[in-house]
Formats: C-alpha cells, structure tokens, sequence
C-alpha cells in the first residue's frame, strides 16, 4: 500500500491505493484539468486518515485539499518524488503471454487453412474475422502472430471455441 499525493493547481489529493501506478495514472487521465504527481510514500487507510486529520482545516472536497506551506514542508520530507518502476514480474507475464499467443496463432493459421483450403490468405484473414466477430485489423494481427499483440482472455476463450469446433467439424484430433 502506498499513499500518494497529486496536485492541481492549488489543490491537493491524498490518496492511498495498492496499485500506486495504475490509480495515479487513471486519476491524471480521467479530471478534466491538469493534475501532477508529487509524490509516494508507504502507509495504507491508517496513515492517508491520520494525514486528512491533520489537514482538515484546509478540505476543499472529499481527499482534496487546499495546499499550504505546511503541506509542502511535510511533502517535501515525507514523499518519494516520483512513481516507482514498473514491476518486472509483469513484463515477464506478458511476454509468456505473447509466446502463447504466438504458438494459439500458429494452430488457427493450420486449422484456417484446412478449413478454408482455397482461399488466399487475406481472405481467410477476413473469413477468421467474420467467424470471430473481431475487426479484420485485430483478426490479421494475430493471424500474422504480431508480436505486439497479447490476447485477452476473452478473445482467447472465443479462439479456443472456435479451434474446437474447426478441429470437430474437419475430424482433427486436439493437440496436447
């Protein structure tokens, strides 16, 4: 848990959250005015009350607050000045993410070609993307394994359902 504090203009929030990047980031993207980061340090529900006690006399609304030197003086001492790195676990997830999606993609293009024997490949691209109810861009990404390209799961479930039913309608046998 981390507790953050963003500003704008003369207001400042303090918040908490256990995903310090994501709720900073969909907070910037989401108010209608410019908003900063000025800072991070560790605490949780406890730490982010005892801070809006303290600062009571200057709420404007909810977790905002009027800035004053205080607040500074105690920001400037207390906070990390800036995001801390992306976690590399993630990365590494995604990655074995793209490696599958990659290996999923390379069995639709068999069961495509078994399933639509005469067609070209762009067409089997729009066919796979009528037969997914995916746009053709998303459909030939990964057709094609791009290798920016990670599927959601929802996507993967549809691709599943469909490999199934190729693989059932032309009498292939599953790949363990």
């Amino acid at each position: 848990m981390s507790i953050y504090v963003l500003r704008s203009d003369n207001l400042v929030k303090i918040g908490f959250s256990d995903n310090l990047r994501a709720r900073v980031q969909s907070i910037i993207a989401t108010v209608p005015v410019p908003v900063e980061f000025v800072g991070h340090m560790p605490g949780g529900k406890e730490v982010e009350e005892h801070l809006h006690s303290i600062f009571a006399a200057s709420r404007f609304s909810g977790e905002w607050f009027v800035e004053s030197e205080e607040m500074r003086a105690v920001f400037e001492t207390l906070l990390t000045p800036r995001l801390p790195d992306p976690d590399r676990p993630k990365q590494i997830r995604r990655s074995v993410e793209k490696t599958s999606t990659q290996q999923v993609s390379l069995m639709v293009r068999e069961a495509a070609a078994h399933k639509w024997p005469t067609k070209n490949k762009s067409e089997i691209v729009d066919a796979l993307a009528s037969d997914l109810g995916w746009s053709r861009t998303r459909a030939k990404d990964f057709y094609y394994a791009d290798p920016r390209i990670a599927l959601r799961a929802y996507e993967m479930a549809e691709v599943e359902k469909w490999l199934a039913a190729v693989r059932s309608a032309l009498g292939i046998r599953n790949r363990a």
